[in-house]
């Protein structure tokens, strides 16, 4: 093969020089150009950095967090309306104490119904 009339270089030259190039750094406006700086969210502003959490995970804690606020505030019902008191037995009472002959249970089928 002729080597050519013009000042190109072969494949192997090319290969021999390759490791040995230096290719010059960017200019920093080219950077700020390509890349402008965004402010961040309101949040890293606080912490300095970024919680990750994967969406599973947030929806099954909002779905914890709206059922514990929904148990919170949902007023509670009360059954009984009158306290019975109780007297103190000592030993010689628990001679008193007899089974349930008779046992009547009382279906509750509402909350704001008159059991």
């Amino acid at each position: 093969m002729q080597p050519s009339d013009n000042n190109e270089l072969t494949d192997r030259e090319l290969d021999a020089i390759l490791p040995e190039w230096k290719i010059p750094g960017a200019p920093a406006r080219l950077r700020a150009a390509v890349f402008p700086e965004v402010p961040g969210p309101w949040w890293q502003g606080l912490w300095g950095a970024s919680i990750r959490i994967p969406v599973p995970v947030a929806c099954i804690l909002a779905a914890v967090l709206v059922l514990a606020a929904w148990r919170w505030f949902t007023p509670r019902t009360i059954y009984r309306d009158r306290l019975v008191p109780v007297k103190a037995m000592g030993a010689q009472d628990m001679s008193a104490l007899r089974p349930v002959t008779e046992l009547t249970p009382r279906i509750i089928r509402r909350p704001d119904a008159r059991n």
